[in-house]
Order: C-alpha cells, then sequence, then structure tokens
C-alpha cells in the first residue's frame, strides 16, 4: 500500500556536523563524525543531532541501529531514503523504561506482562496512540515498541525525552551489523556513527503482536523462547503464529 509520507531526500549533515565540535569525536573521510560509546560525551553528543534532525548510528542489545526522534518527521524520510527502504516497512521505536511505553501505545491488559518481557530483545507491537507523529508509519494502527537492555539507548531516550525511531543500521534487506565497519555503505548519509566496538553474535529482537487474548510472533528473535513462556505458560495467550 502506498505511503502518504513524503520520500524527498533530506539533508542535514553539514549543520548536524558544524555543531560537533568534541576533540574525541573522529571523522571519517566520507565526513560523518564518530564517538566512542564510553565516551562521556557520547550521549549528549549523540542527543543534540537527534535535536536537530540528525539520524546517528548507535550499537544496541542485538545489533547495529539507526535511528531519529520520532516527531521529526524529515528525520524519520531521511531513516527511509539511507536504507532505500520501502515506505510500506514500519520502523519501530524505543523508549526509556516500561513506564514510558503507555504514552506510545495503547497496554490494556497487557500491562502485566511488559515488565517480564522488557528490558530486553523484544519489540511488542501494540495499537499506537494519538501521541505518535502521524507521519510515523502512516497507514498502521500499531507500532512496535522497545525498551532495549542497552544502557546508552536507555539514557539516549531519557536525554531526549522523547521517543526515537529505531531500525538496523544496512541497506535494506541486507544483513544484520555486529560492527560498524559492517554498515560502511551508508556512512555517507549518517549524522553521527556511535562506536560501541564489536558485538557479540546474536539476531534482531523478537517481535510479537499482543491482544488482550492472543499473541502472533511476527519474526522469532533475541528472547524468543522467554517470549513463548512468558504469554503462553505464565499468561496463558492463545499463540496465533
Amino acid at each position: 500500500k502506498s505511503s502518504p509520507v513524503e520520500s524527498e531526500m533530506v539533508h542535514v549533515s553539514s549543520s548536524s556536523e558544524s555543531n560537533i565540535s568534541n576533540n574525541s569525536i573522529s571523522k571519517q573521510p566520507c565526513g560523518t563524525p564518530i564517538v566512542n560509546s564510553t565516551d562521556q560525551t557520547a550521549v549528549q553528543t549523540a542527543c543534540d543531532v537527534l535535536c536537530r534532525g540528525g539520524v546517528v548510528a548507535l550499537p544496541t542489545d542485538t545489533i547495529y541501529g539507526i535511528c531519529c526522534a520520532v516527531h521529526d518527521t524529515e528525520a524519520i524520510n531521511k531513516i527511509y531514503r539511507i536504507k532505500g527502504r520501502s515506505f510500506s516497512k514500519p520502523l519501530a521505536i524505543c523508549v526509556a523504561s516500561v513506564q514510558d511505553i503507555p504514552k506510545c501505545v495503547e497496554v490494556g491488559s497487557s500491562s502485566s506482562i511488559l515488565p517480564k518481557l522488557l528490558p530486553g530483545g523484544v519489540t511488542i507491537v501494540l495499537p499506537r496512540t494519538q501521541a505518535l507523529n502521524p507521519a510515523l508509519n502512516p497507514g498502521y494502527r500499531t507500532v512496535g515498541v522497545r525498551v532495549p537492555d542497552s544502557q546508552f539507548v536507555l539514557e539516549l531516550c531519557a536525554e531526549l525525552g522523547a521517543p526515537i525511531a529505531l531500525t538496523s543500521a544496512n541497506v535494506s534487506n541486507g544483513p544484520n551489523s555486529l560492527s560498524i565497519q559492517e554498515f560502511q555503505e551508508i556512512w555517507p548519509g549518517l549524522d553521527l556513527i556511535v562506536d560501541g566496538g564489536q558485538l557479540p553474535p546474536g539476531t534482531g529482537s523478537t517481535v510479537v503482536e499482543l491482544t488482550e487474548t492472543c499473541f502472533t510472533i511476527i519474526r522469532p528473535g533475541r528472547d524468543y523462547e522467554k517470549t513463548i513462556r512468558v504469554l503462553s505458560e505464565e499468561h496463558h495467550l492463545k499463540n496465533l503464529s
């Protein structure tokens, strides 16, 4: 189905980079700044870039991802252009804590389930609230939400004070990235790269859609067995997968 989100490329790299002057940040030949995730200024630097409409690559608890501020429509468009991703494919969002989830989705009876799966490698799909930017995944009544088991990502969301839109750091349909070198192809389109080193082997998050009585595994991934156990055995939801 077609998306009403416009697909024009939004160029914000020059303005984002011009505000990055920290001595701990290096630049690659493509001009994209890189900061180490352990640097004391890394979270604030990434937050500043997001606030200016930039797109940031960063390590998560599963694989490397690229993100932008959920409220920034132009930055959302840029993510799709960087990846060559179809606008028909939705983006997930990340929040700083389980307590922030009801601001973005209608939790309903899932409120007792969420703390058992999050923070962790699970993306939970629930009906979205009207508070979310309508340009994020237009035409979709649901959205996937994450609370990653990643101190850097959680601190970034907390510093930003808003959710981030997050997807894998690769060309659309390409392999997942466990180091920043593995997504060099998209470096020129990024405004900042946060280097967390080589991540341990693994997969992306398990994506599961919840209703009041059922669940559907959209994509198996990290914490898959735990997800099945919590939903089927502990909460007795019907598995429609």
